[in-house]
């Protein structure tokens, strides 16, 4: 049986794994950049939120500090995403665009302001934004990737999306329960008939805050091969006190397979799919060393895996490292999720049956 999917034809020992983060913010406390942990570490629940969205707790690092502490820890692909609303530590969420359209235009990017070189610090950067949209009488986020795009401008979640295309840009739905559970998913359908440059969107957010892989089942089924919808997933770190169950530092994230580590092969591999997803909990998600698809069947390589289950049509339809035809032939899709201890899991992206 034939099998679409998105590792056709990858060599897996040519490739280099790259931790890859598409959701982060500028640091609204202090930071250290030599620590693998969420900070700052004081419970949430007992320190007051101010209105620029920080703990008074301490002043706020430099994003250098941010960008060295996921350096720190194995990111070699990073995008600083900041609100669209949120410029030079000063916030303007509900101020209308045409009010000041210059200041809300700017962005993160370029990182040399921080005295930041990319290529200094082995890490590919995207220029990226936390934009917001309007779509079903609400304002919905959408993160916008390699564009120099610094505010929405209160317009339809389409028409944002055509300006992105029209950079030659990407784009990612990021917390999409936020808004709409599994099963309201054909609030989405349009949106993902209309606009190619909207690539996927986040199954995993921070410490798994608002779970999607219901919804990313639901639209996988409904769509098939025709319109492939990838998995993401993000950290959405602000470097804010959160609660134990709320840390989100290192806990989303993706594995890009990449030939060469460059930004036109970040731009490919996350176009064609060419990643998988990992959300690490409060343990570590395994490393997928291999995928072979056969005529007969798919097996995944994954030495530290507890277990691994396959998705099809939202359900688990088989257990073990590998999945024989007959499990999914009458499926619209199969997917697996490599688990490791402590609810840290790894997704591969789609396998369509054809």
């Amino acid at each position: 049986m034939e099998k679409f999917h998105p590792y056709d034809g990858l060599a897996w020992d040519e490739h280099a794994q790259h931790l890859a983060q598409f959701h982060t913010h500028e640091p609204r406390n202090t930071i250290r950049e030599d620590t693998c942990i969420h900070e700052p570490s004081i419970d949430a629940e007992t320190i007051p939120i101010d209105d620029l969205g920080k703990n008074n707790l301490s002043p706020a690092s430099s994003p250098k500090t941010l960008l060295k502490k996921y350096r720190n820890v194995g990111y070699t692909v990073f995008s600083l995403t900041e609100h669209e609303y949120y410029v030079e530590r000063s916030k303007y969420k509900d101020v209308p665009y045409e009010e000041m359209p210059e200041r809300l235009e700017q962005t993160s990017w370029p990182w040399a302001k921080w005295d930041v070189d990319p290529a200094e610090f082995g890490v590919v950067a995207l220029p990226g934004t936390e934009l917001r949209a309007s779509y079903h009488g609400s304002l919905h986020d959408v993160i916008g990737l390699d564009t120099d795009i610094g505010h929405g401008r209160q317009a339809s979640i389409t028409a944002l999306l055509d300006r992105i295309a029209d950079q030659d840009g990407l784009a990612i739905l990021p917390h999409p329960s936020k808004y709409n559970d599994a099963s309201d998913y054909e609030q989405y359908v349009p949106v993902f008939e209309a606009a190619d440059v909207l690539l996927g969107m986040e199954i995993f957010n921070g410490n798994d805050r608002y779970p999607s892989r219901a919804l990313w089942d639901r639209l996988l089924t409904h769509f098939g091969p025709d319109r492939p919808i990838w998995a993401f997933a993000g950290d959405d770190y602000h470097g804010r006190a959160r609660p134990q169950d709320g840390k989100r530092f290192n806990r989303s994230r993706n594995v890009l397979l990449l030939s060469t580590h460059s930004k036109a092969a970040v731009r490919e591999a996350l176009t064609t799919g060419q990643f998988y997803v990992q959300h690490n909990g409060d343990h570590h998600a395994p490393f997928i060393h291999a995928i072979d698809v056969t005529d007969d069947a798919i097996s995944v390589d994954a030495p530290d895996a507890v277990r691994i289950e396959w998705i099809a049509d939202g359900e688990v339809v088989a257990t073990g490292e590998t999945i024989p035809n007959d499990r999914f032939v009458d499926r619209t899709y199969v997917r697996a999720e490599v688990h490791g201890d402590g609810r840290a899991v790894s997704c591969t992206q789609p396998f369509y049956p054809v």
